[in-house]
């Protein structure tokens, strides 16, 4: 990150500029997308800012937020990118601040506010938002950052619920994951194609698959994943299929013969994650707004197939009858398929194939 340029003008007793009230204008363009005039982030910060800025997460780097553990580098450098781009955003829209410690809640408004106009996804606000409450704990300003829905006019927007409500499935959307691996392998990125393939045939989340070293994940029977995974929590996804294995004969053929990992070699974690994102999002304009899907439906597709070859039912999310399965069998299948997922808690599958009661309540008239 660059330091700060001298366009940055004094601010009055209520934070904006003297010279200049109001925001910025952008005239094309939604924030961080193709047609963007601005990049969220793009702005220069102040030398004596900046410096403070990389001090407080240096002292924090891998620290995690409530728990007494330490994060991964992924998540460090995405921390790091968070909040240097959450100052550099202060910075475009004028406001003037010497220190970290003289953040205040008119910024939080002001930075997300203007992201949230600009078109920036509620996810992604979302997570910069959990970011910078974290931040402001390093700081000595705990409970400073309040709930999402705070800082945003669609409240409902950042809301999010537990229990899926829609099939977000490529096939529920009628995206085929083949088609669109064929279209990855006429660019000539074999190594995305095979990183989307370990998504489709095993549930993995991106950087899962990313980090993934077939050569140590094939215990024969099933996919040990450790690196990359959330949490630190290995798991082992078993091998079902011919589809799975093929998938892992292909991953072993292209992994580096030295290192074991998929990708260039010398090219970080986040390097090779935000190569894949380039392919789909923006070689092949697979994103939410387009196809109706993100690169995460795969793994929703994942679990809905399990849940079926685990119960006999589809999910309840497409439609199933949960009540067709001896409850002992069902809620044993449930465990099962948290641990393929990586999480530790049976409710948490509500977010990949709905719940019974949500269901049912649909199909209830009204």
């Amino acid at each position: 990150m660059s330091q700060l340029g001298d366009d940055v003008h004094s601010a009055g007793a209520d934070g904006l500029p003297l010279q200049t009230r109001g925001r910025p204008v952008i005239k094309q363009g939604r924030v961080d997308g193709k047609n963007s005039e601005y990049r969220s982030g793009s702005h220069r910060i102040h030398k004596k800012l900046l410096n403070e800025i990389h001090r407080v997460l240096q002292e924090n780097r891998d620290k995690a937020a409530h728990k007494d553990k330490k994060v991964g580098n992924v998540t460090q450098e995405r921390r790091m990118q968070t909040v240097l781009g959450f100052f550099s955003d202060l910075m475009f829209l004028r406001y003037r601040i010497e220190s970290v410690h003289s953040l205040s809640q008119k910024h939080l408004v002001a930075v997300f506010n203007f992201l949230e106009e600009q078109g920036q996804s509620p996810s992604t606000i979302q997570n910069k938002i959990s970011v910078m409450r974290v931040f402001c704990e390093w700081i000595g300003k705990p409970g400073m950052v309040m709930g999402s829905d705070k800082y945003v006019k669609d409240r409902a927007s950042v809301r999010r619920s537990t229990v899926a409500q829609e099939d977000k499935s490529w096939v529920g959307q009628g995206l085929d994951p083949l088609k669109v691996l064929s279209d990855i392998r006429a660019l000539g990125e074999e190594t995305v194609a095979v990183w989307l393939e370990q998504c489709w045939a095993y549930g993995l989340r991106i950087q899962e698959s990313v980090l993934m070293r077939p050569g140590v994940g094939n215990e024969g029977d099933a996919l040990y994943v450790r690196e990359g995974t959330k949490g630190g929590r290995s798991r082992f996804v078993p091998i079902e299929n011919d589809v799975q294995r093929a998938v892992l004969e292909k991953a072993q053929a292209i992994a580096d013969k030295k290192t074991g990992q998929l990708g260039g070699r010398g090219k970080s974690a986040e390097q090779k994650i935000q190569h894949f994102y380039y392919v789909i999002r923006d070689k092949l304009g697979i994103t939410l707004a387009d196809e109706g899907v993100t690169t995460h439906g795969l793994r929703h597709q994942y679990m809905h197939q399990s849940y079926k070859s685990l119960t006999g039912q589809e999910p309840p999310i497409r439609g199933g009858d949960a009540s067709k399965v001896d409850p002992d069998e069902l809620h044993l299948a449930k465990q099962k398929l948290m641990e393929r997922a990586g999480h530790t808690r049976e409710s948490v599958g509500t977010a990949y194939y709905g719940s019974e009661a949500e269901a049912e309540r649909k199909k209830t008239p009204t």
